[in-house]
């Protein structure tokens, strides 16, 4: 029984029992009990909805353009991830062989370059060899050890002597001998002393401080080591690379070339519209030749193996009495003689405002579902207890 059955109930009531007022008939001659409204608990298990297939979508194209295939037309049954139609495609055809051939000459020069690896590593050990010949060359070349070790002796002699005339002079100067020949020989050898001291002083600072040559040998030898340094470096990751432990300098261009592959992939794909579920399609808005449509989408598709129906009647009196897996009964306006069964699937958790009521969304699933059935269908729903 849908609502407007009880609207009309309600008013043959109410007007029986105000004819019967103004009668003045007794109120126990008036026979309401065979005209009166429902229970309220009868009420609050009926609600009305309309049907609607378990699964629809309203599918488009990422993008618009021209319609090239449609080979599909409105009613057809299509499985999941089968082709509806394509749009013209051949830019990103070609972008997509453009991606692919240059990902294939990086490819390519990855697997020359991992060809010569053995032999990039001799020759960096050939390298690395060489740098360190030098640096010992280099090293030695520049060993003045031997010689501070005999400049700093000659100078402590050196010094040493020059200490022995000063006090000679001094032990003169103090017994009033500094005249004559015994004082002026101490004078000399005094004086001999000093130059004979910073002699020694000027050729140790010489050899500390390094000559042109000692000074080229330095760096010399500095290149040498940073020679070895780079060629070390380069030797463990030429190995590391053999041994599939490190990447090489061709693996960035290769990835770039992968990510440009899967970029026109996706756009290739964007030009084809396919199933996402497996369905019948109930609206087809697509034309060979046509842009794709602005306003409506480009295919309805539903899933016509199951039922359902969607009531936003139950206010929030009459939903606390519901709940899932209760079994309900399911009459239709267009097929009277039909009574089907039914079972509350889904009760929303969240409220709706219906005209001033508080409503609850419920979902009921058509359990034995008529081939009559058909998509949009008004449905009196009476719940069982």
């Amino acid at each position: 029984m849908n609502k407007r059955i009880l609207v009309i109930i309600s008013g043959l009531t109410l007007l029986s029992v105000l004819l019967g007022a103004c009668g003045g008939a007794p109120a126990t001659a008036t026979p309401l009990a065979a005209t009166a409204p429902a229970p309220a608990a009868d009420l609050a298990t009926a609600a009305e909805g309309n049907l609607e297939p378990v699964q629809t979508a309203n599918l488009n194209f990422t993008g618009s353009g021209l319609v090239a295939d449609v080979p599909v037309k409105e009613g057809d049954a299509i499985q999941a991830g089968q082709l509806i139609a394509r749009l013209k495609n051949d830019a990103q055809h070609d972008a997509l062989a453009e991606a692919q051939a240059a990902l294939a000459v990086a490819q390519a020069k990855q697997a020359a370059y991992r060809t010569q690896l053995p032999q990039l590593i001799a020759a960096m050990q050939a390298e690395l060899q060489g740098a360190q010949a030098q640096q010992a060359d280099a090293a030695a070349s520049r060993d003045r050890q031997a010689d501070i070790i005999d400049a700093e002796s000659a100078l402590a002699q050196a010094q040493y002597a020059q200490q022995g005339t000063d006090s000679m002079v001094n032990l003169l100067y103090e017994y009033n001998r500094a005249h004559g020949e015994t004082f002026e020989k101490a004078q000399l050898a005094y004086e001999n002393a000093i130059k004979a001291t910073q002699a020694a002083q000027a050729r140790l600072t010489a050899l500390l401080a390094g000559s042109p040559s000692d000074r080229a040998a330095s760096a010399q030898l500095s290149a040498a080591q940073a020679s070895q340094t780079a060629a070390q470096a380069r030797l463990t990751q030429l190995q590391a690379e053999l041994a599939g432990t490190a990447t090489d300098a061709l693996e960035a261009p290769i990835q770039q070339a992968q990510a440009a592959v899967e970029s026109a992939q996706i756009a290739l794909a964007q030009t084809e519209l396919r199933a996402p579920f497996a369905g019948t399609i109930a609206q087809l808005n697509l034309k060979v030749g046509e842009l794709t449509p602005a306003n409506q989408p480009a295919l309805v598709l539903a899933d016509l193996s199951g039922w359902q129906i969607k009531t936003d009647d139950l206010t929030e009196i009459k939903v606390p009495t519901i709940k899932v897996g209760q079994p309900a009964t399911i009459k239709f306006d267009a097929l009277p003689e039909v009574t089907l069964k039914g079972e509350v699937e889904a009760i929303s958790a969240v409220s709706q405002v219906k005209s001033g009521d508080v409503v609850y969304p419920v979902t009921i699933k058509v359990l034995d579902p008529d081939p009559r059935l058909r998509w949009g269908m008004t449905a009196a729903v009476t719940f069982e207890p």
